[in-house]
């Protein structure tokens, strides 16, 4: 049985615990290792004063841990009939200082022949003890071991919680103590958010840092790719050169090794520090143990001409937090891949249930990619768009691939099965977390503008723009597609049918900017599905 490795001290006033045995329906006692109680029971709690007040009860509880402490297995004992004892060992220091022994009243208690005695010395009237006793769910004798499973884990959780008050109040000594490092270090951190593009979280690092150190400017140098061709990022008036500065920065990139600050006195062969003026000072920025960038810093004001060991540590935490930054995004854009990875897989095993529609999702993703990209939205939104005209047929995996790949006219039957995969698809997606404004876009792709379209009829601004937006890219890329039932249409008859339908089946203020987009990506993609897909390009 492990022992708790706790402050004794500190758990025998720990009065949660005692507490959280007595509403079990048992009395904790604390006890050296001659079996003496080192903490008496509460006052004014009648089960405490029946279980442990007579001195018959105190010689058994010392006579059981005598037992226990010569014992290499302490298991459940009774004391008497109706009471047995649940021994926990603590250690102090590694050593055995003293035991929790939670005292059990059992079902059959008052059955006892001691039990009068007990009443007598606890000074209870026998009859009102016998009619409390009935009011508690006392356990029966054969549920005491389960019981001692119990306990040992409502101890062991105390136990940790004493120990993360123990580590919290150090690290609470240890914060006061180094307060004026970290409220500098706020002040460099503090605007930093992981929503933020690497290059702006950078440019973010090296503004706040000019804002703290007594240093003219701050450069960064980030290179996640390894190929030498990071983005140099400025704060404050450097007195060199800036293509200097951004070869210094690539320089210092290729020779560093870890994240040890770099100081003139300690620069790599080759490498002239001192040109970035008085105190310059370069702090490698890491992932995963690989020098991914470079922080600068030079000209330092003032009348100190020697790097501090507050600048160094200011800048290395910096540094640090760029590089945690970078490790996220690396990850973030890791994750993203594979998101995307895993709804082209998907939506690639739909569009494959009819050979004419191969590449018809990953299509229209793009088109509505770019087409909110062409109306002001920005990057992150579009993104958004894009993932949901990758979606936006998913419901037809509920669709039989009889009906999706017929050739000639549905029946009215047939299109009304056909017209239920948006909301299908929109069940299919509902529960995915964060897709809330994804799911507009799929289930509202085939209303129209003017009302007439389904599933639910809706017209004008009140179609999410998704499915406004994915409504254009999708009808074009049908136009422009041979499917069963017709040929592809060229390029310029598909545009003029959008144009005419501004307004009608299309939001005509998007109409202008889709007929303007730049349709070479797209042409690029049909050629890339075109192998063995049916699907012909549109002719220009």
């Amino acid at each position: 049985m492990n022992a708790l490795q706790v402050n004794l001290e500190s758990l025998l006033s720990h009065s949660s615990l005692t507490e959280s045995l007595r509403e079990a329906g048992l009395i904790a006692a604390f006890c050296d290792l001659d079996g003496g109680l080192q903490s008496a029971p509460r006052g004014g709690d009648w089960l405490s004063s029946l279980v442990t007040s007579s001195p018959m009860i105190k010689a058994a509880v010392a006579d059981v841990v005598a037992r226990w402490s010569n014992s290499a297995s302490a298991t459940p004992a009774k004391l008497m009939q109706g009471l047995w004892a649940i021994p926990v060992p603590v250690q102090v220091r590694r050593q055995t200082a003293g035991w929790i022994v939670a005292l059990v009243p059992t079902d059959d208690l008052a059955d006892s022949a001691a039990f009068a005695a007990l009443c007598q010395a606890a000074q209870l009237d026998q009859r009102a003890t016998v009619s409390m006793l009935a009011a508690i769910p006392a356990p029966a004798v054969s549920e005491v071991k389960r019981l001692a499973v119990l306990v040992r884990s409502l101890c062991a959780e105390h136990a940790r919680g004493q120990q993360q008050a123990s580590t919290l109040e150090t690290v609470g000594l240890e914060l006061s103590s180094t307060y004026e490092e970290i409220s500098l270090l706020y002040s460099v951190t503090g605007n930093m958010t992981l929503a933020q593009r690497p290059d702006r979280f950078a440019s973010t690092a090296c503004e706040e840092l000019l804002q703290t150190l007594p240093y003219t400017w701050v450069a960064a140098w980030i290179d996640r790719a390894g190929r030498g061709d990071g983005e140099l990022i400025v704060a404050g008036q450097p007195g060199m050169i800036r293509t200097e500065l951004r070869d210094l920065a690539r320089r210092l990139l290729l020779t560093c090794d870890g994240d040890t600050p770099v100081v003139a006195e300690s620069a790599p062969l080759g490498v002239r520090l001192d040109a970035l003026g008085a105190a310059g000072i370069a702090q490698p920025v890491t992932r995963d143990g690989r020098v991914v960038g470079v922080l600068l810093a030079g000209d330092k004001a003032g009348d100190d001409n020697a790097v501090s060991s507050v600048d160094a540590k200011l800048i290395a935490a910096a540094a640090a937090h760029v590089g945690i930054f970078l490790e996220n995004a690396g990850l973030y854009d890791e994750l993203n891949a594979m998101f995307l990875g895993t709804l082209d897989a998907l939506t690639a095993s739909i569009d494959a249930k009819d050979r004419y529609t191969s590449g018809h999702s990953s299509r229209v993703a793009m088109l509505t990619r770019h087409l909110a990209r062409a109306i002001g939205l920005d990057d992150a939104t579009s993104h958004r768009m894009h993932i949901a005209g990758l979606v936006h047929d998913v419901g037809k995996i509920g669709v039989s691939e009889s009906v999706l790949c017929k050739p000639g006219r549905l029946t009215d039957a047939e299109f009304e099965q056909v017209k239920e995969h948006p909301a299908m698809g929109h069940r299919i997606l509902r529960d995915i977390p964060d897709f809330d404004d994804i799911l507009g876009g799929g289930l509202h792709h085939h209303e129209r503008w003017d009302g007439a379209g389904y599933p639910h009829g809706i017209s004008g601004q009140s179609i999410p723009l998704a499915a406004r937006l994915i409504a254009l890219a999708d009808t074009f890329d049908a136009m422009c597609s041979t499917r069963t039932y017709r040929c592809a249409l060229t390029r310029t008859s598909v545009l003029a049918e959008i144009e005419q339908c501004a307004g009608s089946q299309f939001d005509p203020e998007l109409v202008p900017v889709f007929l303007n987009l730049d349709f070479t990506a797209y042409d690029r993609m049909v050629q890339e599905h075109r192998g063995g897909s049916g699907h012909q390009e549109a002719a220009a």
